[in-house]
């Protein structure tokens, strides 16, 4: 990479991840888990875009082009040949502590159940099961960390209550999640053809954004925006229709297309180290 690149390249990798990382940190993702998703990426992408025409594409090579041990790139190889996602790494420190409060017969009650922890004190308080089961975190972090969730509540002579076995995203969550890898997938790629062509060979890609705008005339944009929209999707979602009910059964070579639209919407200031 050269020296005027790699800065530029940089910032905007850490600036599109953030967004990404905001969502795994919500939904208990450690950084361990995503570092061994982007190295199955790094090989999935050297095998899909970067053979040498003619020739198979040798554990070496991927190992060269992606920076990733010979050793891994066998493994994640393996992994890839079966289809399966990347396994999941232990439960990160908040999970171990949910798991030894379901669990560990210390923390439980004579029925088997989480029993309500005093916060601090003896063997079976909140602070001793933490200190077992998170190392070095303290109480105070992990349970600010399990009431955000939704799983524990502070209760009344400072006691900790279980609510739940765990965070579960509900179907419309969940849809959202598949609706952030399809759209930015679609957006990513569309960006990383665009950079590999000539103007004359780029598709179109076009965003704009003012700063300082005030609350009431950002409602009205944003009610504008999605009329606007949703017009256009409409009528473009038309067009293929109907000149597609006419060529179902055509030979030529086929492509997926469509357009995306994305709102902004976000505070004025900027973000750090942008």
């Amino acid at each position: 990479m050269d020296a005027r690149t790699q800065p530029i390249l940089v910032r905007a990798v850490r600036r599109l991840l953030r967004p990404l990382v905001r969502v795994l940190i919500r939904h208990e993702m450690s950084a361990a888990e995503f570092a061994e998703i982007s190295r199955q990426a790094y090989i999935d992408a050297a095998y899909d875009h970067y053979r040498i025409p003619g020739r198979k594409m040798t554990y070496a090579r991927a190992s060269v082009l992606t920076g990733v041990h010979r050793k891994e790139v066998v493994r994640l190889v393996q992994l890839r040949k079966t289809g399966k996602d990347v396994a999941p790494q232990s439960p990160n420190r908040t999970g171990r502590v949910l798991k030894g409060w379901l669990n560990d017969p210390d923390f439980r009650t004579a029925a088997g159940k989480p029993a309500v922890l005093k916060l601090h004190g003896d063997a079976k308080s909140f602070e001793a099961l933490v200190n077992r089961y998170s190392g070095d975190i303290t109480q105070g972090a992990v349970l600010d960390e399990l009431v955000r969730l939704g799983i524990a509540e502070r209760g009344r002579n400072h006691t900790v209550k279980l609510l739940a076995s765990g965070y579960l995203p509900s179907h419309d969550h969940l849809e959202q999640f598949r609706l952030l890898g399809v759209c930015a997938t679609d957006l990513l790629t569309t960006g990383a053809h665009n950079t590999e062509q000539d103007a004359e060979n780029r598709l179109f890609q076009r965003q704009f954004a003012h700063v300082r705008v005030p609350a009431p005339l950002a409602d009205e944009f944003a009610a504008l925006a999605q009329e606007k929209s949703d017009a256009l999707l409409q009528e473009l979602y038309r067009f293929l229709n109907e000149r597609l009910d006419g060529e179902r059964q055509t030979t030529e070579a086929c492509r997926r297309v469509g357009l995306g639209i994305y709102q902004i919407d976000q505070p004025t200031n900027p973000e750090k180290n942008a």
